[in-house]
């Protein structure tokens, strides 16, 4: 698995040639694929059909959005270990994207969630055409921490109506639960019997009995339980009817009014899904000693995206549970996965009659179980231990989920992601530097035990100097400088960690240095960068004209100035 995914480091981005994994494809895996795909199948069908229910389309849509994500991302992506398909993040965001234009289930609805799949696919190839892998940094890991748990919690609760027989409440994650509680005397006992019954067989086979598809055993038995003891008479829903084939909704009633109306929310579908399937390759990267080129896995959603949308699905992302199920059951490679696509298809042509007795409380069930993972809050609050801000943003981000919305959760976690991004830049370290018995040149903060150089002051701007930050990093020099007893006659600046400068920067610092200089004290540089030395070089500052022959070391520049 790992030679495959070095071979797919270097394949051309934009290549249409077929994927290293089956130019090197053996022969003798060919059955373990196809077991490993025919389990995967008992997985997503069930699944697939539940989180339809998530973003607020026919179960049968669910089942069309598997077969051409699958094979896009098997051609494109740089992984051979990615199961690219249904999840339940974004059906929760494509719900939210959709819900305001049109109403769930109607065929409005389902061409505005094969629109959305499209756009956001389009906007994946756009993205990794201009080599924009970058952006899955977007999001600090404790927002989405926080994100990941409130949508979990969203999610859950938008699915207990299924479970007790009712329609599904107005409001936030808090308003619906609520809803719900007051109703607690109108709930239907068939139903929740059989949810409930329906969640406990899933957790029950998940700890004793992990390779057996649990989804695909509740809704075997439930839909044989159905007519055997009448449960549509005693008020349980059923799926109802499902098309044979794929029964596509007309394209015609598409306008660009509808297009432009999704756009934003393509662009908040396309973050999240970066982030959320990029963690999956990574997990696998590092596993298998390999290195990750976002920029493809960009082109390869793109991929999925679109050949989901072509076939009026939703938008898809890379999923560690089905990633993870492929490989105990022993797949080799992607062939696995097509395995499974083919067999998608055949249910679509062939068994979609069998799920006219799904009882909804099931796929409400499946929902509840497959997220109830992500219900942890002790990630968050583990970070209250660690690191008080980044508790606050992963906690923002959380409530922006439950007592907003979801899209609000991702604005809320951007912006304050940004917003953290800007203060540690705007207020980088300055640390004052002494000479350590064993270490050389340290941190004195970090290093109590480490001795300042008489008649010198040795700094380190550690990070950066920008138009951002140049100002408080000079106001701490000159504090620095001021508080120093006896008063320097010497300022040696290690650039060691200070890899970007840019025009503001420099001005300042020269303006600084030259006020330095004028005062009688000599400065030098140590350990400048190439690119920040031949920036500098290009400004003509003559304070700055020591960064040409920078010292290699703070301890050479020290040396070197003894000497004279």
């Amino acid at each position: 698995m790992s030679q495959l995914g070095e071979q797919a480091e270097a394949r051309p981005l934009t290549s249409l040639r077929p994927p290293p994994w089956l130019s090197g494809y053996r022969r003798k895996w060919l059955s373990k694929d196809v077991v490993a795909g025919l389990t995967l199948w008992a997985l997503v069908v069930p699944e697939a059909m539940a989180y339809a229910s998530i973003a607020g389309v026919p179960p049968q849509f669910g089942l069309y959005a598997v077969p051409l994500a699958v094979l896009g991302y098997a051609w494109f992506g740089g992984s051979s270990r990615l199961f690219v398909g249904p999840s339940s993040t974004v059906c929760a965001l494509t719900a939210t994207v959709v819900a305001p234009l049109a109403m769930a289930g109607g065929d409005d609805y389902i061409l505005l969630t094969a629109v959305l799949s499209l756009l956001v696919g389009l906007t994946f190839i756009v993205l990794g055409l201009l080599r924009m892998g970058f952006l899955a940094r977007l999001f600090a890991e404790p927002v989405l921490d926080g994100f990941i748990v409130g949508l979990g919690l969203f999610i859950a609760v938008g699915q207990l109506p299924k479970l007790v027989g009712l329609e599904k409440p107005e409001g936030n994650t808090v308003q619906q639960l609520g809803g719900l509680l007051r109703e607690v005397g109108s709930w239907g006992v068939a139903s929740l019997v059989l949810g409930l019954g329906a969640l406990a067989v899933l957790f029950l086979l998940e700890r004793v009995a992990p390779k057996v598809p649990a989804s695909l055993v509740v809704v075997v038995v439930s839909i044989l339980l159905v007519p055997a003891l009448s449960l549509e008479e005693k008020g349980v829903a059923v799926v109802g009817e499902i098309p044979a084939g794929f029964a596509f909704v007309p394209w015609s009633g598409l306008t660009v009014d509808h297009v432009l109306a999704l756009v934003p929310g393509a662009l908040t579908v396309v973050i999240v899904a970066f982030a959320e399937s990029l963690a999956v390759v990574k997990a696998y990267a590092a596993k298998d000693g390999t290195t990750v080129d976002a920029n493809r896995e960009l082109l390869a959603y793109g991929a999925a995206s679109v050949g989901s949308g072509v076939l009026q699905g939703f938008p898809p992302a890379g999923s560690l549970s089905k990633s993870a199920a492929a490989e105990s059951s022993g797949s080799k490679s992607p062939l696995a996965f097509v395995a499974t696509a083919v067999l998608v298809v055949l249910t679509v042509l062939l068994l979609t009659g069998v799920f006219a007795t799904l009882p909804e409380p099931v796929l409400g069930a499946i929902v509840i179980h497959a997220v109830a993972g992500t219900i942890r809050p002790r990630p968050i609050w583990r970070l209250r231990q660690i690191r008080v801000p980044d508790f606050w943003l992963a906690l923002s981000a959380f409530l922006g989920v439950v007592l907003i919305d979801v899209t609000a959760g991702i604005i809320i976690g951007l912006v304050l992601s940004l917003v953290l991004l800007l203060q540690r830049l705007g207020q980088p370290h300055v640390a004052l530097l002494g000479r350590h018995p064993d270490r050389g040149f340290v941190d004195i903060e970090a290093f109590p035990e480490a001795v300042g150089v008489p008649g010198a002051l040795v700094v380190r701007v550690d990070g950066p100097l920008v138009f951002a930050n140049v100002d408080p990093v000079i106001e701490q020099l000159r504090h620095d400088i001021r508080a120093s007893r006896p008063q320097p006659d010497l300022l040696v600046l290690d650039f060691e960690a200070t890899y970007e400068i840019d025009v503001t920067a420099a001005t300042v610092l020269a303006r600084f240095l030259d006020d330095v200089q004028a005062a009688g004290v000599e400065v030098l540089f140590a350990a400048v960068h190439t690119r920040v030395r031949e920036y500098a070089s290009r400004l003509s500052l003559e304070s700055l004209a020591g960064m040409k022959s920078a010292y290699p070391s703070v301890a050479d520049a020290l040396t070197d100035r003894q000497r004279r």
